[in-house]
């Protein structure tokens, strides 16, 4: 018999069955769902139990759209096992319940989950989701497509190349566990902003996201040319996988490679402390230079794509507007 528990404040069991679960991911921790909470959205977060064991978890991030509609959305969420159908029903009937108390439009979830995941899909459609996902990561709220690194990496050949191109480019990677160099990162993401138009969020923002997700582990690299910075990745570290959330580079620098050169550096790091998965989001960094389809990560490995965006409508009429108004939401969440 399932029970619905709402976690109303940080609860160790809830962060507990995030990171051991397989389909678990940062977007769905408690800290994730504060950071969110300081620009306009509203974390609810629910656990659920069969007897006594955690079989679900979901952080809900509420928004409002427009007049006193609102709209649910799970960031690579729920967390469970979606084969265990009774268990989905159960889970989006008390979402039902939360969705009628805040007038939400619709529930739109995102499960980290990989898009050869057939099945899930398929109860997802039968449970009445429409998938929204069309391929274009524009069309998206968050990035179907990441590069997803099994650890220690192993391609020989490779790690030869890029530390002999390091070694001739005079390249090293300094690692931090402080917020000392914060500004240091910040000042390349503003510097790429101006030359690509591309806006980026306030230096609050970083430095909030240091401090909530520091429990779990909060690592700034910085590559240099002998004592240049030209590079630079906020990595943050959840249960065995490590997530590059933001890595910029000088523009004028990236025929040095130091991109290959930085991940290479985290991976090592990473799989000497023990982490199994590195997670690289931010794959649609791109140069004036270059075009649309090109990404700075030259490793020989295929992108890792995650199963898409669902939505499940509860206002059909307000859910048509919501799709004519959102090319304008898009660009002002994103930016």
């Amino acid at each position: 018999m399932f029970t619905c528990g709402m976690i109303e404040k940080k609860d160790r069991e809830y962060d507990n069955f995030i990171i051991s679960h397989p389909y678990g991911h940062l977007f769905q921790s408690y800290a994730w769902g504060e950071l969110k909470r300081f620009y306009g959205w509203q974390p609810i977060r629910l656990l659920i139990r069969d007897r006594s064991q955690i079989v679900a978890a979901v952080s809900l991030l509420n928004h409002q759209l427009f007049n006193n509609y609102s709209f649910l959305y799970a960031p690579r969420g729920p967390v469970m096992h979606f084969d265990q159908v009774q268990l989905l029903d159960f889970l989006l009937d008390k979402i039902a319940a939360i969705a009628k108390s805040t007038n939400a439009v619709f529930l739109k979830i995102d499960p980290a989950l990989s898009k050869l995941a057939s099945r899930p899909r398929e109860k997802l459609v039968k449970s009445g989701f429409k998938q929204v996902w069309s391929g274009r990561p524009q069309k998206s709220l968050q990035l179907a497509e990441v590069y997803r690194i099994h650890l220690p990496y192993q391609n020989k050949s490779h790690i030869t190349l890029i530390k002999s191109m390091g070694k001739l480019n005079n390249l090293t990677v300094e690692h931090n566990t402080s917020m000392d160099k914060l500004k240091v990162f910040y000042a390349l993401l503003l510097e790429y902003s101006e030359l690509t138009d591309v806006k980026v969020r306030a230096f609050e923002y970083f430095q909030r996201l240091w401090m909530l997700m520091q429990e779990f582990g909060v690592h700034l690299f910085l590559v240099r040319q002998k004592n240049y910075v030209i590079g630079a990745s906020l990595l943050v570290s959840f249960g065995s996988t490590c997530y590059s959330v933001y890595t910029v580079y000088r523009q004028r620098h990236l025929g040095l490679y130091p991109e290959s050169f930085l991940h290479l550096a985290i991976m090592d790091w990473a799989a000497a402390s023990g982490y199994k998965i590195y997670e690289i989001m931010d794959t649609l960094l791109t140069t004036k230079q270059t075009s649309s389809d090109t990404r700075l990560f030259s490793f020989p490995i295929e992108p890792y794509t995650y199963l898409g965006e669902f939505d499940l409508i509860y206002r059909p009429y307000q859910y048509k507007i919501w799709n004519l108004l959102y090319p304008v939401y898009n660009w002002s969440v994103k930016n």
